[in-house]
């Protein structure tokens, strides 16, 4: 696609459209962030597809102090491209679409922030950066091989990406759903994986422990966030809810002890803003404000 092309194709004129309602340059920004508004292989509750847009909305108006880094947000220099156009229907050119628009970010030394639509787009982000060992935050494993005769199914994102991982690895953090075969296949392929019910038995410190120690010898990590892996009191716009999750403050303590420089990118996916009033989005905005802050303070 090019940069020139990328920036033209996706630029958001009317900043206060844009996400956190405000625009740096293309050229001096430290973050890329694009929406795909896309979940045609959403499997219960669609609508995913809203989520760019919610978020855009809610984080306008969200104050942007982080308590975390000592950073605001405002400070933080994020350029929004706007929403890739999605081929609803077809998971196989949206993710192509998707991997064209991650290259050209990275080709410019920014690191790209997508906004989901469902989680068969973080596929397209995998393929991208290639060696890469991806942390999903997630109440599934999304390991099945196929799922409703659909092998490119948001069930099966870290299936997918596996494959596509040569010298990486998948690690899953806060999974609790999914069912024996799964399982199985989880425990031949050797990922490491921790549960929200051993998360929640104790405490963001000795996880973000754990998470670090899976990610000894990483070159480039990428990280998914799933918003199902917060429990649905915090989180009810979602496609699949999941009793037993954990809460947004012990994912945000989790990763504010484990982000360090290595990160390359992150998403944040499956907000369904339908099935609520816009608190989901308003917690998932804040997710992103922080990890950028988070990822900001680790490069200094």
């Amino acid at each position: 696609m090019g940069c020139l092309a990328l920036k033209e194709a996706f630029y958001v004129d009317d900043a206060s459209k844009s996400f956190a309602g405000f625009q740096t340059e293309f050229s001096e920004a430290d973050f890329v962030l694009f929406g795909v508004p896309f979940d045609s292989t959403s499997s219960f509750r669609p609508g995913s597809r809203f989520a760019p847009n919610a978020l855009r909305q809610l984080s306008a108006n969200l104050e942007t102090w982080s308590w975390r880094t000592g950073m605001d947000f405002e400070d933080i220099k994020i350029h929004d491209l706007g929403d890739i156009a999605v081929v609803h229907g077809d998971s196989a050119e949206t993710i192509r679409r998707v991997s064209e628009t991650v290259e050209d970010i990275i080709a410019t030394r920014k690191v790209p922030v997508m906004i989901g639509g469902e989680h068969s787009v973080t596929l397209g982000a995998v393929k991208a950066i290639k060696d890469v060992t991806v942390v999903s935050f997630d109440a599934h494993f999304d390991m099945r091989d196929e799922y409703l005769s659909n092998r490119m199914s948001h069930a099966c994102v870290m299936r997918r990406s596996l494959e596509e991982i040569a010298s990486g690895k998948i690690v899953l953090a806060g999974v609790r759903a999914t069912y024996s075969e799964e399982i199985e296949a989880v425990r031949k392929k050797g990922i490491d994986y921790i549960s929200a019910r051993e998360m929640l038995r104790s405490d963001a410190n000795t996880s973000a422990r754990w998470l670090k120690q899976r990610l000894e010898g990483a070159r480039k990590i990428y990280v998914s966030i799933d918003i199902d892996v917060l429990d649905p009191a915090y989180a009810p716009g979602i496609g699949n809810p999941e009793p037993e999750g954990i809460s947004p403050t012990y994912l945000l303590d989790m990763l504010n002890d484990a982000v360090d420089d290595r990160i390359v990118g992150f998403d944040l996916v499956e907000v369904s803003p339908p099935y609520d009033n816009g608190n989901t989005a308003a917690v998932a905005s804040k997710i992103i404000f922080e990890l950028c802050s988070m990822i900001k303070l680790a490069r200094r």
